[in-house]
């Protein structure tokens, strides 16, 4: 959230004068954030300034409650009033309405989703090494956070996708190209719009497979990447945010399997968060840290470091193994290798 203390603020934290209460209040943050992106304040607030009584009266809500939301969304930093009419600030437009083409609103859902029935499960987690209950079961039991989770991971491929095909070093001759739990297809779909002669097979399971975009050059195909045959006679193998949901037996196995789908003289791509790796500053490292737990207690994976991502590539029998950072999507880095000629 876009709050930041004024000096004497922070002070009063270092010295521990104050409670650690903030946490807290981060957790009510999101509950606010989609409170509000789910009766439509945001996107009528996009439309035009107003008082918190207009506003409510325009979308059918409470008067009382919602100038207490508004209040509670200005001190976040997400809007902002003056003269009692309320309006967004920029980060709240462009992350925060449905007419934003950065709209981080499938995000807010999925996580909050996230937070409230897989995160309970913690302090089992920390206990057994292992989430409590598996998440591809949670998603299955689970309607609204399953169409939250593939809706948040096609937003966030749709903003990564353009900017990472640019990296790819696609060989001269390749013509064909595996798509490790793809999903949306939406990585696949960038590189065949930049490459002509490229098809793709996304491969995954079979309710990630519905929201797969529609080309001539892509095939889904239902399937486990983990026990199901990958084929063979891939140029490119692509595998986007698929590694830190993994334990090291399943990393190391299914990067031999991409290996050995591939033709010599191959390439494979790793797309994910690497701990090692990371710009500068503590929020940055904290944020990590937290991703770390949340993959712990949701799918019993963890973020690797580009390092071990490196010794994983070479045990499948990859080469030298190059680090991208795409321009345009900051929250994936590339590892990339390629299979040896002989």
């Amino acid at each position: 959230m876009p709050l930041f203390y004024n000096p004497l603020e922070a002070a009063a934290h270092r010295l521990s004068v104050v409670p650690p209460m903030f946490d807290y209040f981060g957790a009510m943050g999101l509950h606010a954030l989609v409170a509000a992106a789910r009766t439509g304040v945001f996107d009528a607030l996009r439309e035009r300034p107003s008082t918190a009584g207009d506003l409510a009266a325009a979308l059918g809500l409470d008067p009382h409650a919602t100038g207490v939301l508004l209040r509670a969304l200005t001190g976040l930093g997400y809007l902002r009033v003056r003269g009692g009419r309320y309006r967004l600030t920029r980060t709240a437009r462009r992350w925060l309405t449905t007419g934003s083409t950065t709209s981080l609103l499938p995000g807010l859902v999925f996580w909050e989703r996230t937070a409230r029935v897989l995160w309970p499960g913690l302090e089992q987690a920390v206990r057994d090494g292992a989430p409590a209950r598996p998440f591809y079961a949670s998603l299955a039991d689970d309607p609204e956070l399953s169409r939250s989770f593939h809706a948040w991971t096609a937003a966030v491929a749709a903003r990564q996708a353009p900017a990472a095909a640019r990296r790819i070093p696609v060989p001269r001759d390749a013509r064909l190209v595996l798509d490790v739990g793809g999903g949306h297809g939406l990585f696949s779909l960038a590189l065949l719009r930049r490459h002509p002669r490229l098809r793709a097979t996304v491969i995954d399971l079979p309710d990630a497979l519905p929201p797969a975009a529609a080309h001539p050059r892509l095939t889904p195909r239902a399937g486990s990447f983990l026990e199901d045959d990958l084929g063979s006679g891939y140029d490119v193998a692509l595998l986007f945010n698929i590694v830190h949901g993994l334990n090291d037996e399943e990393a190391a196995r299914l990067l031999r399997r991409v290996a050995a789908a591939l033709d010599p003289g191959g390439v494979v791509v790793v797309g994910d968060q690497f701990g090692d790796s990371l710009m500068p500053g503590r929020a940055s490292r904290a944020l990590v840290h937290l991703l770390d737990l949340n993959y712990l207690v949701t799918v019993g994976g963890r973020v690797r470091g580009l390092a071990e991502v490196t010794g994983l590539l070479r045990a499948a029998g990859f080469g030298r193994v190059r680090h991208r950072r795409p321009l345009g999507s900051p929250t994936t880095e590339l590892a990339i290798a390629r299979k040896p000629l002989r």
